[in-house]
């Protein structure tokens, strides 16, 4: 555990101050109730402005770690909160001291697309081109059909064959992200702590945590090229499963691509144990070593058995804040109508400027600049990581954001996690992508997205040092 402040780090001051202090919490130095230091203590024991300990004890007291009563100070708060704080930190300090944020020296942790080609100018002419016509403006910017923007789906209809998917404008239902449509599917398909969702393990966190607020969570392990199919039989003999939710393609965290095998299969186990399959398809346009992006479940559903998920947001950028749905063509009616109570405010502008973006080949452009740099991206650090020790790449991704690491199984991934942190590189430990309750301690998700090459490789050592100089004994981990 870090004891001094290191006034030439990457990290700035008040984000070791913070981390240093939490910790100090969590090592349950205080008990439940008990007075904290007074904002003076902190700023002659770490010799830090007054202006900078007000800001991290404010901070503590956001997260539920401290609690104040006025004229006497700060008190130590334990309990609920706590717990959440001390599983979820790692996501949290993704977007704190994320992609956004001066505070983060290097960021391996972010997984949303690069920001220096978020298609500004583009966007900035196609929205000043959509204003020039006041009756087509004032339209688009009152509520639109439920199921989105008529001429978008007409769009989309033809942009998706190219994954191998053939339907009708009527069969697409725009939402505003992934989470809203994972939150449409469970609660207008009634999704209960009676159903049973199937899950990877390891799996895209924020799905693990809709989902568990509606639903029994059953896992199944990943392999190399998606489930084991006969492990995947065996259990849908002895257990009902209603929904299993995949990335068939780059999945966050591994990587993993399915086999056009096991995707035919699933299918037909779709079929055979009447099972639904929500497919979350946010990455198969970043693919590096072949001409054309795999192909979906949703391109084989000859029964109607997926809902078919395709975020916007990672292959343009986030504000653009839409994500297609399309579910199986008996679900469109009832979908539609749950949409108007969950999710009625989607962008008419935004859905505007989507649609043109692709009708005048925008988009493909924007996707083949992408591939180009990310590919480089990731062969950098693929080649990087090769080359340290005590760790090995778990497998190696054809496309994607992600590589998924296995360190040494005597070092644990939390502790690795924050020193790194302190030493101003920003990664994400591989517990939070479980939805057992079993803790994983030696996985880490490292994303090729937000650093330069120059920060790769800055990076790179930061881990490699870290690495060989730490004590990971078990003294060292308390």
């Amino acid at each position: 555990m870090q004891k001094k402040l290191i006034r030439n780090s990457d990290v700035t001051i008040s984000t070791q101050l913070y981390e240093m202090l939490r910790q100090n919490i969590l090592e349950n130095k205080w008990k439940e109730n008990d007075k904290f230091y007074s904002v003076r203590q902190i700023s002659i024991k770490y010799e830090v402005n007054l202006n900078t300990v007000l800001k991290v004890v404010q901070m503590l007291e956001e997260e539920g770690y401290l609690y104040s009563i006025k004229g006497k100070g700060c008190f130590v708060k334990k309990g609920y909160n706590l717990d959440i704080g001390k599983r979820m930190t790692p996501i949290l300090n993704t977007f704190r001291f994320g992609q956004n944020s001066k505070d983060m020296g290097i960021n391996f942790s972010n997984g949303g697309p690069p920001k220096e080609y978020f298609p500004i100018q583009e966007y900035k002419e196609i929205l000043a081109e959509i204003l020039l016509d006041e009756a087509e403006s004032k339209y688009l910017m009152a509520y639109q059909n439920i199921q989105g923007l008529e001429s978008l789906r007409e769009t989309l209809a033809e942009f998706i064959r190219k994954y191998g998917i053939k339907r009708e404008k009527d069969d697409i239902i725009i939402c505003s992200g992934t989470q809203i449509a994972l939150e449409l599917i469970s609660t207008a398909f009634g999704i209960s702590p009676k159903k049973t969702v199937l899950l990877s393990d390891p799996t895209y966190q924020n799905a693990v945590n809709i989902l568990k607020s509606y639903c029994n969570i059953e896992n199944i392990d990943m392999k190399y090229d998606g489930w084991d199919m006969k492990e995947f039989e065996e259990l849908l003999k002895r257990k009902k499963i209603d929904f299993v939710y995949i990335m068939t393609n780059f999945q966050n965290p591994t990587g993993i691509s399915w086999s056009f095998e096991k995707k035919k299969k699933m299918i037909e186990l779709s079929k055979k144990y009447n099972f639904y399959i929500i497919e979350d398809e946010c990455f198969s346009d970043f693919f590096y070593n072949s001409r054309e992006c795999p192909k979906s479940l949703k391109a084989l559903d000859k029964y109607e058995r997926v809902f078919f998920i395709k975020t916007f947001s990672k292959i343009v950028m986030p504000a653009l804040a839409l994500t297609m749905l399309i579910p199986p063509k008996k679900y469109i009616d009832s979908f539609s109508l749950n949409k108007y109570f969950i999710d009625t405010t989607t962008s008419g502008i935004n859905q505007k400027f989507l649609e043109i973006f692709i009708k005048r080949g925008l988009l493909d452009k924007h996707l083949e600049k992408l591939r180009m740099n990310l590919k480089r991206k990731m062969e950098y650090m693929i080649r990087g990581l090769q080359k340290i020790k005590h760790l090995e790449i778990m497998h190696i991704p054809k496309g994607g954001f992600f590589v998924w690491v296995n360190l040494a199984n005597y070092i644990n991934s939390e502790k690795f996690y924050y020193k790194c942190r302190l030493r101003g590189l920003s990664i994400l430990p591989g517990f939070i992508f479980y939805s057992s309750t079993e803790e994983v301690t030696s996985k880490i998700r490292i994303s090729i997205v937000p650093s330069t090459i120059k920060e790769m490789k800055r990076g790179l050592e930061i881990i490699q040092d870290v690495l060989n100089n730490c004590d990971f004994s078990e003294k060292d981990l308390k």
